[in-house]
């Protein structure tokens, strides 16, 4: 199935703006994204050419605990542990073909949902969003089609200044999980979504093993710890498996950014 990384969803317990106003102080435009106003949830998002983190947060408790939609539910549970990424999406043209090849391949899933946000300028964008309906430490990614062709999007997206022209030429290249057994959830989603599957190599800088798949230019690589210490470790036992931090390229900083509770690079 022809995927690319869409977005990277960022579960915070704060306004979305505070994100919006961390990266201005880094000097990286974010903006708003504004409200899910039937999943009781709001957003800011900082894009690159290609894709971009949601900074996602709960608007409405009342609707957000009764939603139905799975990233919903993941958020409100989520957050009960912190703060720190919790999702991945990746983007399709044909969504209705990732659903009948998922459910050929044995998974079942759920059923398709439209999505909307409100901007604050008023305008209305929607897609549709497939998630898998199976229980899985590390929440299996999930899919989206956009109602507007890829590159209509962008331009639209360049055209209302909500890209910053900084990092219009970056891309996310390394999203970091951890894993208690990174080998093991990298060859399953290997064969799941048809992503080219590297070797194992220790990984000694954040005391882990780890095991990369590839998805375009990004690579998804799970870490399983070897030491009883340093972030992989800490993740697991604080978040579960979860994804941890975010390698940009070019790098945006020369150390790692520690925002919300993920690291950033």
């Amino acid at each position: 199935m022809e995927l690319q990384l869409d977005h990277i969803v960022h579960y915070i317990k704060r306004n979305p703006r505070e994100a919006v106003g961390k990266w201005q102080d880094h000097q990286f435009q974010a903006v708003m994204g504004g409200s899910h106003e039937k999943w009781g949830t709001h957003n800011s998002l900082l894009y690159t050419g290609s894709s971009y983190i949601e900074y996602l947060a709960v608007e409405n408790k009342e609707i957000a605990k009764n939603s139905n939609n799975p990233l919903i539910i993941q958020l409100i549970h989520d957050l009960n542990k912190g703060e720190g990424i919790g999702q991945i999406c990746f983007r399709t043209n044909d969504i209705m073909n990732v659903k009948t090849m998922l459910e050929q391949k044995g998974y079942n899933t759920f059923p398709i949902f439209p999505g909307s946000r409100k901007r604050e300028d008023g305008s209305i964008i929607k897609w549709k969003m497939l998630f898998i309906n199976e229980i899985s430490p590390m929440p299996f990614p999930f899919f989206i089609e956009w109602d507007q062709p890829d590159e209509e999007r962008f331009i639209d997206l360049k055209q209302r200044g909500m890209i910053d022209s900084k990092l219009e030429n970056h891309f996310v290249e390394f999203i970091y999980i951890a894993s208690k057994n990174g080998e093991q959830t990298a060859r399953k989603w290997s064969q799941i979504f048809d992503f080219p599957l590297s070797d194992t190599v220790i990984d000694t800088s954040i005391s882990s093993k780890n095991t990369t798949i590839s998805c375009g230019t990004t690579k998804l690589v799970f870490c399983e710890p070897i030491e009883e210490e340093g972030i992989v470790f800490n993740t697991l036992q604080q978040r579960g498996e979860r994804p941890f931090m975010l390698h940009f390229k070019p790098l945006l900083f020369t150390q790692p950014l520690y925002l919300f509770d993920s690291l950033y690079q």
